[in-house]
Parts: structure tokens; sequence; C-alpha cells
């Protein structure tokens, strides 16, 4: 789906991992993520370490025993959107409601 304006998320949110790839030796596997799960992002930090952005997570806590370690890298991650455009035309219609696209004038 083609995104044309930035989405706006406020925290909680739920996040998917899609790439567990290349784990810092500094972080345990019992730490690390895990391809396809879903987590719950409750915290964004930039990271010590280059300056991007990190997500903290609710399922994973990093801390001083993975230092620099302290979020994962946001590009690991894939945000599920919805298409609100869409599930408003669909209840919409559920109600009886015809939703029609307007022409231009």
């Amino acid at each position: 789906m083609k995104q044309d304006k930035p989405i706006e998320l406020t925290l909680p949110f739920t996040a998917i991992c899609l790439d567990d790839k290349r784990k810092p030796n500094e972080i345990p596997q019992e730490k690390w993520l895990t391809e396809g799960k879903p987590y719950t992002v409750i915290g964004v930090a930039p990271s010590p370490i280059d300056g991007t952005l990190g997500f903290k997570l609710k399922e994973i806590t990093l801390g001083p025993d993975t230092f620099p370690y302290g979020c994962f890298n946001t590009m690991r991650f894939g945000i599920p959107v919805q298409d609100k455009s869409a599930t408003l035309e669909e209840e919409l219609e559920n109600l009886g409601i015809k939703v029609q696209e307007l022409e231009e004038v």
C-alpha cells in the first residue's frame, strides 16, 4: 500500500521484526529478535553508536549488560498500517450508507 503522507503513531504501537540477521555479540540470544514476531514499541531513542533511531521494546529490555546497545534499529521492523479510508468506507456501507466518489468540478 502506498502511503502519500506520513503516519502518526502513538506509543505504544506494534512493529513486526523483518530482519533478525547480524546479531551483535553484545546482545545474548535470549534478548534477540525473532523475524516475523510482533513486538510492542514503548519508546524511541537515538543509538549511542551512530545516532540512528532505535525502538525500545516491551518484550525485550536492553540494559547495561548489552552496552552499547540500548535499543533496536528501526530498520529491522515494519509497522502494520491500516488503510483508514477503506475501513471508514466499509463501516459506512455496513450501515447502509452508499459511498461514491465525488467528481471534480
